[in-house]
Order: structure tokens, then C-alpha cells, then sequence
């Protein structure tokens, strides 16, 4: 296995913060593959006290960039006023050799009112891949063109001076393009070029000059760096400290770029309506963090869970009803999961589970990603890798890497999630948590989408969704919980839950928190929560898992024989979804897993997250290709 210290960052942060960026914290970065045997080597950079500021700066003194951002603002009050200009400020790319480009770019910019002027036509290659020099003439050059065209993007020159050599930069001094938006049927990734070998970065393993499109983009504002490497992201916020938000400021060092892309252009569309829809009335349903149960803090892949558990518990914080899962295998496709809003979790080459098992588990404007390193090696099949499975089974946007990408260069899903939370734009939150840019991630969806723009008291008051609508509720109730003004007892349950109006989802997860709670008295009224979620459930997936939580529910109270009535009902009303999950031999014994005790001593995820897994560690990942490492 591969392993080596992140010191290189002080080589490249330094010609940032010649520029008014930041240096990064040093952090172990991991490949995601591992090779036989321990770490290697323990590589290091040259290092970096010769970088100088050439005098010709200051030539242009007023238009020196001071290090950091403006508009401060706390992390949990919602982002600056500046996110709400974003639409005024992006800038909407399509390829016209790809004949549902045009089309797709039309509608997306209709549908946000996006001004003719800033929908700019390309003529580039239709496939995913490309050349280095495809790239640059016909995707960066005309951008570029196109934006010193407009006065949009002023950039001057700027000499920096790194050990024994003189880089020539163009450094923005003003840029209105704070995002770009690539529509589907732009490519996806720009292929390793041998004869381009000039990189900052001496480690071999970083020093390609592969790169997700992108990413690549993303650094228009400056140009002249050498192409092996990665360069970090002045926007990353690895502090998490909320602070920083799409404005002037941020756009000359870094532009936001997304990509509306997908299998197929229908699910672009939907992609597009989704957002919006979940925009207007508030993203809800249930979170699922699927981590994989690493303990042992030598284990250099531990950083992934880390980041995982840490998902989990802002969300909880947040309200959310979280669905944890630490084994290290992926959840299985008899996973009856559903209404999920939120995905986060690894690690499998190709889409599985209940991801691309029927039906579609999530809703509208649903967020999902799936760590690995070949996630997004192409977007554009519904079966291969992860982004492109994702989007065809009903995801809004998600993220993923184009080649390999090391741990650490892969989205930090703490701080996405974070960043999420406190009401940033789909496209703040998703550079906020990279680290490294010129580099493997691609950003799939709208980043003007922000999911939790609509307060949730605001978004309580519309009840025309009722699965919809007792998502939220249980969100506020959960507040409750957490901070306390709501006690955790089954008679304050009840009273908060179990109110005219609530459907399915309300009553259900009422029985969820009165099984688990340590009031005895709970059980009878578990039951009749439980028995009320079923009356109202229409989907045979929710009829199997509430059927299922009924049938755990006798079985636990040694009443077997109506536990194996009610699972008889759920194969006779269900038959093929009764196979499906699990429950399609009529001879299964009521001692079977299908049926197990459900009372615990462990509280429910969303109310008091287990911060120690309890499976063991798993061995590292091996070489692409099987399912699970």
C-alpha cells in the first residue's frame, strides 16, 4: 500500500497565497487501491522557501488580493446574500456537435432565467475522453475567448519565482463568471499525456496531468501553472468554518463548475425540475450513511469513516432521521429503505444495493454519492461505475472521480454535508469540501440548487405532499429532541407525532422511537403505530417494511404465531416484492434474522448517534473490479 505525507501542498499553496489564497493543513493522503505490502515510501517535496513574489507586483499595488474572503458569515445562519446572485453570474456551456446539447442548455436556462448572452455554444468532441490539446483548443480556449470577449474575465501578468525557475502567470484581477455550467454531451475527463511531464509535485503518484474537465476549468482564473499535479483549492474549507461563499472575491481564484449530464437527456431534464421542485418546498425523507465499520486509526482508509460518522452527526443535530449502517459490506439490494433524500457511502466499483434495486428509493431533488475511485469514470451508462446509476435511479446530483484520485483529493463528506445543512448552493457545497483542483472530481448537478432555502418552518406549512410533509415534521420534532425542549418519552412521542393530518412516514417512524424507547408502556402503543403506518402506506416496499417491523414487533413479544400470519400476509399481498426483500420462502422459521428482537439498549441513530462501530475492521481495498474489496 502506498502511502506519503501531503507536505507537497506548501509548493503550490505558496504561489496562492501570492494571490491572496491560503495554505492547507497537512493531512496523510491515501490511494485508493491499494498494493501489496506496507507503505512504500514516505515521499516529500523539495522545499518551498524559495518562492518569491517577482517585484513587478508591485507595479499594480492597488490590485494586490488580500489572503481570505469577505462577507463572513456564521456557518449555521445561511450563506451570504451573494449565493442569491450566483444565477446572474454563471455561465451555461454546450456542445453544438451533440444534438441534445443545445436543447438541454435551453431548457436549463429557461427554467432558471439565465440571460441569453451568458449560454455560450462550443464545437468539441462528443465522447467522454479526450486529449490534452483537444481540451485546450476547444473547450478552454473558447471559454476563454469568450469571456475577455465580454469583459468578463480580466487577468494580468504576474511572475513567481518557484526554487530555480520563473513562472509566468495570468492571474484574474476581476472575473463575473462566478460559475460554469457544462451541459451534457461536453466531455467528462481529459486523458494522461506522457509528453507533458512538467509538474510541481515531484511524487509520481501526483504528478500526472489527467484531470476531470471540470476541475480543470474551475482554475481559469489563472493560467500558466505546469499541467502534472494538482493545484489546492483556495475555496476548500477544511476548517469548516462556514465563512466564505460564491462572490467576486472568490470567483478570481476559483470558479465553480458543474455539469448537468446523465445516461440519458430525460434524466438531465429531470435532474433540472427536481432541483427546483425540491428547491421550492424543501428537501426531506430519510439520510442513509452507509460507512464501513473501520476502527483501527492506523488503518490509513479510516479517514472515509471518519468523515462518514461525522455526516451522520450533523445531520442528527440537524433533525434528520439517519439510517446508519457500519458493516463493511454495502447495503444489500433486500434493503427496503425508501423516501431517501440524502446518500453518502462506499465502497464498490459498480452501483449495487437497493441503489438499483426497483423501485427508485429517492425522492425528488435527492442528493447521493458514493466514495470511490472510479466513480464517475463515466456518466453516461445507467449500469457502470456509480454517477451515471445514480442519476438513471432518481438522483438530483451527486459527485465522483474520474481517474484515480487518493483519499484525501476525494470529496470531504463532512463538510459537504455541513455546508449543505447551513443553506449553501449544491455547487458551494461541493468545492467547499475538495480539496484539490486541476484534478479527478467532476460536480453533477445544478449548482444553483441550494435544498434547504426554504426554512422549515415555511415549507411545514404546505401539506399537499403527506409523506412529504411528515418528513419535515419529524424533522422539527427531532430538533426537539436534540436540543431538548422536546422530551424523549412516549408520552411527549405521541403528543408531537401522533397529531391529525400525519400519514405513514409519521406513524411509522413513531414506532421506530417508542420500540426503542426504555418506557415499557410504549410497546401497545408501538404496535398501534406501526399497525396505522401500514393503513396508510400505499407503496409495496413500505407495506413490506412496515409488515416486517409488525411482524418483529410479535416476534420480540413471543407471539410468534401472529408474526408468522403477518409475514404470510405481506408474501400473499406482495408476492414479487416479497422475493424481493427477502421474504419469498413461505417455510422461513419465525428464529430466522427476518424476525429478531427489535428492543435495544443502543438509542436511535437520529437521536443519539453510536460513535463506535462495532464491526470490525476490513481488510484494504484491493484493485478495482469486484464488488466489495
Amino acid at each position: 500500500m502506498r502511502s506519503f505525507t501531503e507536505s507537497f501542498w506548501c509548493a503550490t499553496a505558496f504561489i496562492w497565497l501570492a494571490f491572496g489564497g491560503f495554505s492547507l493543513p497537512g493531512e496523510p493522503i491515501t490511494p485508493w487501491h491499494a498494493t501489496n505490502g506496507p507503505p512504500a515510501s514516505n515521499l516529500t517535496p523539495p522545499s518551498p522557501q524559495n518562492l518569491t513574489l517577482h517585484p513587478s507586483t508591485a507595479d499594480h499595488p492597488e490590485e494586490e488580493t488580500k489572503p481570505g474572503f469577505s462577507s463572513p458569515q456564521p456557518l449555521l445562519s445561511g450563506p451570504a446574500n451573494q449565493a442569491e446572485d450566483l444565477v446572474h453570474h454563471l455561465l451555461v456551456v454546450y456542445n453544438r456537435n451533440d444534438p441534445s446539447s443545445r436543447d438541454l442548455a435551453a431548457y436549463y436556462a429557461t427554467r432558471r432565467g439565465i440571460a441569453e448572452d451568458h449560454i455560450l455554444s462550443i464545437a468539441c468532441p462528443t465522447n467522454e475522453e479526450i486529449s490534452r490539446s483537444q481540451y485546450n483548443e476547444t473547450i478552454r480556449e473558447p471559454i476563454i475567448s469568450y469571456l475577455s470577449q465580454k469583459n468578463w474575465l480580466v487577468r494580468r501578468n504576474e511572475q513567481v519565482r518557484f526554487e530555480n525557475r520563473m513562472l509566468e502567470l495570468l492571474v484574474a484581477t476581476h472575473n463575473d463568471i462566478w460559475a460554469i455550467v457544462l451541459i451534457r454531451g461536453v466531455p467528462l475527463k481529459i486523458a494522461p499525456d506522457s509528453s507533458e511531464t512538467d509538474s510541481l509535485q515531484p511524487q509520481k503518484e501526483l504528478a500526472t496531468n489527467a484531470a476531470a474537465v471540470d476541475s480543470e476549468l474551475a482554475l481559469l482564473p489563472i493560467f500558466g501553472l505546469p499541467l502534472g499535479g494538482l493545484v489546492p483549492n483556495a475555496f476548500f474549507d477544511g476548517e469548516m468554518t462556514g465563512l466564505h461563499h460564491a462572490g467576486p472575491e472568490v470567483a478570481q481564484k476559483v470558479i465553480f463548475v458543474a455539469r448537468l449530464d446523465g445516461p440519458k437527456p430525460d434524466d438531465v431534464r429531470r435532474m433540472i425540475d427536481d432541483s427546483l421542485y425540491a428547491e421550492k418546498n424543501r428537501l426531506a425523507g430519510l439520510a442513509v450513511i452507509d460507512a464501513r465499520g473501520i476502527t483501527d486509526v492506523k488503518d490509513p482508509y479510516i479517514i472515509g469513516d471518519l468523515w462518514l460518522r461525522k455526516a451522520r452527526d450533523f445531520l442528527a443535530k440537524d433533525g434528520w432521521t439517519v439510517k446508519f449502517d457500519d458493516k463493511e459490506e454495502v447495503l444489500p439490494p433486500t434493503d427496503s429503505c425508501n423516501h431517501v433524500a440524502l446518500y453518502l457511502g462506499w465502497y464498490t466499483f459498480n452501483a449495487a444495493g437497493p441503489w438499483i434495486t426497483p423501485p427508485n428509493r429517492f425522492v425528488r431533488g435527492a442528493i447521493a454519492y458514493h466514495l470511490h475511485s472510479y466513480s464517475a469514470t463515466t456518466v453516461r451508462s445507467d449500469t457502470n461505475a456509480w454517477v451515471g446509476p445514480l442519476i438513471a435511479h432518481g438522483a438530483a446530483a451527486t459527485m465522483g472521480t474520474v481517474y484515480e484520485p487518493y483519499i484525501d483529493l476525494t470529496p470531504h463528506t463532512d463538510i459537504f454535508t455541513l455546508h449543505l445543512l447551513a443553506g449553501d448552493s449544491f455547487g458551494e457545497a461541493a468545492y467547499a469540501s475538495i480539496k484539490g483542483l486541476s484534478w479527478m472530481t467532476t460536480v453533477i448537478g445544478d449548482p444553483l440548487y441550494r435544498p434547504f432555502r426554504q426554512p422549515l418552518t415555511d415549507a411545514l406549512a404546505d401539506k399537499t405532499d403527506p409523506d412529504h410533509h411528515d418528513w419535515l415534521l419529524l424533522q422539527q420534532v427531532q430538533r426537539g429532541f436534540f436540543t431538548g425542549e422536546i422530551p424523549l418519552n412516549a408520552d411527549a412521542l405521541q403528543h408531537a407525532l401522533d397529531v391529525p393530518g400525519t400519514g405513514a412516514v409519521a406513524h411509522e417512524i413513531l414506532g421506530d422511537l417508542l420500540e426503542k424507547s426504555p418506557d415499557l408502556s410504549a410497546d401497545e402503543t408501538a404496535l398501534k403505530s406501526y399497525q396505522e403506518a401500514m393503513a396508510h402506506a400505499a407503496a409495496p416496499i413500505d407495506q413490506i417494511r412496515i409488515g416486517l417491523k409488525i411482524a418483529q414487533h410479535y416476534a420480540s413479544h413471543g407471539q410468534e404465531e401472529q408474526a408468522v400470519t403477518q409475514l404470510k400476509n405481506l408474501r400473499e399481498l406482495h408476492p414479487e416484492e416479497a422475493q424481493r426483500f427477502g421474504l419469498g420462502n413461505p417455510f422461513v422459521p419465525v428464529s430466522t434474522p427476518a424476525i429478531r428482537p427489535v428492543r435495544s439498549s443502543v438509542p436511535t441513530t437520529a437521536l443519539s448517534p453510536n460513535l463506535t462501530p462495532s464491526a470490525p475492521p476490513p481488510k484494504p481495498p484491493g484493485p478495482p473490479g469486484p464488488p466489495k474489496p
